[in-house]
């Protein structure tokens, strides 16, 4: 019992020093991002489980910075990188070796949580930083506006919410619920969803009124819950995310309702998932 609990506190131990070394390197808006991710690299792995086999790929803007020696291997978890509401990257952690599963994973539900953390500090290290340049920018508009963060466009409400719905498409049971096919439409699917904006599922449903009753109480139990995710992560309430939308096949056949986004050459419904191989 007391080794169990030296061995959480250990771990404990390594977390805190990690994000204590993440603050002190943050405190410095002067050092350029090559060397900011380069040392915030050689933070990371050492809080982490297994140090010595743990390396760290960042993503921001498009520019790619990884751990020396760098092997990108199926053991990974990662976190996006989230500023004046747009995913501008992100980290990943690997692990290069195998060495033991807990819960389907190598990676400790505190190390997922403190990998959170981080990517939330390092936004809101940019976000310092880009309103500094936007407000230079306003005072001398004649000076580079590379940096300006004031643009009425933000990502990640959108890829938030096809996130979700492609988590609904991998679970949902085609065989229970009757289902064929598994489509987004709507804001979501067209990159330009707001903080409350609805996630329009379509479902080309093949099964019976029983199985239909069933699929709407499933996806109304994740329109619920996304509901309240949203409104922890917004502000805004809704009575539900998700805006169900079923065709038959007499609905596809005929080009009623929304089977016309089926195939359709303007505002396509986009695929998530089929029975057809």
């Amino acid at each position: 019992m007391r080794n169990i609990a030296f061995d959480k506190l250990k771990e404990r131990n390594k977390e805190l020093n990690c994000i204590y070394n993440v603050e002190e390197l943050l405190k410095n808006y002067d050092i350029d991002n090559k060397n900011l991710f380069k040392k915030l690299i050689n933070i990371i792995p050492n809080g982490w489980q297994y140090p010595a086999i743990c390396q760290v790929r960042i993503i921001y803007e498009n520019k790619i910075f990884e751990s020396d020696d760098f092997i990108e291997t199926q053991w990974s978890q990662h976190a996006d990188i989230i500023i004046d509401n747009n995913i501008l990257g992100k980290i990943q952690v690997f692990y290069t070796q195998f060495i033991r599963l807990l819960n389907n994973s190598q990676f400790l539900p505190e190390e997922q949580k403190l990998l959170n953390t981080i990517v939330n500090r390092l936004g809101n290290y940019f976000f310092h930083k880009k309103i500094k340049h936007t407000l230079s920018y306003i005072k001398s508009p004649s000076k580079s506006s590379d940096d300006v963060i004031l643009s009425p466009k933000s990502d990640e409400h959108w890829k938030w919410r096809l996130k979700m719905a492609n988590i609904i498409a991998k679970k949902i049971d085609f065989d229970r619920f009757g289902v064929g096919n598994f489509y987004i439409i709507g804001s979501t699917k067209n990159a330009n969803a707001g903080p409350n904006s609805d996630i329009d599922l379509l479902i080309h449903f093949t099964g019976n009124e029983n199985q239909k009753k069933e699929l709407t109480a499933w996806i109304e139990g994740w329109s619920l819950c996304l509901s309240e995710m949203n409104y922890f992560k917004t502000g805004y309430k809704s009575d539900g995310l998700i805006d169900l939308h079923i065709i038959t096949d007499h609905d596809i056949k005929n080009k009623t309702s929304f089977a016309v986004m089926i195939n359709s050459a303007f505002n396509s419904a986009r695929l998530l998932k089929t029975t057809k191989k």
